[in-house]
């Protein structure tokens, strides 16, 4: 596990593989989510109270994490509806917790949340 997202560039490798990472409420933006490349192990992902996070850097987290991310949570974040349209490339999701302020936009949401769900029978949805 990771809980200093600063030193995540200098922790793996091709010995040590990332499984879960802890961001919460740290100053992380979508550049610097440019440090996930490579990092094709993650499980367990927690961005809560990033607001920098938005859908360019949860695109990024997608592309590098798509076939073992198990857990996320990007409640706080600037995730936007259409960031949540990226993350039915995450196969292996089963878990996501998001800004409930993003159900205010009741037609897309539903549409996006049943669009996941379908992309993935056993997702669990919470908005928190």
């Amino acid at each position: 596990w990771i809980r200093d997202y600063n030193a995540l560039s200098s922790c793996y490798g091709a010995t040590f593989k990332v499984a879960g990472i802890e961001a919460i409420g740290i100053d992380i933006t979508s550049g610097g989510c440019q440090h996930f490349d490579g990092l094709k192990h993650v499980q367990y992902l927690s961005l809560k109270n990033c607001v920098n996070i938005d859908d360019t850097g949860l695109r990024i987290i997608c592309r590098n994490c798509w076939e073992t991310l198990e857990f996320l949570d990007i409640s706080g974040t600037s995730v936007s509806i259409r960031g949540l349209e990226s993350l039915t490339l995450l196969s292996s999701l089963k878990f996501l917790k998001y800004d409930k302020r993003l159900k205010l936009d009741n037609t897309k949401h539903d549409n996006v949340m049943l669009q996941l769900q379908r992309s993935n029978k056993e997702l669990q949805l919470e908005a928190v």
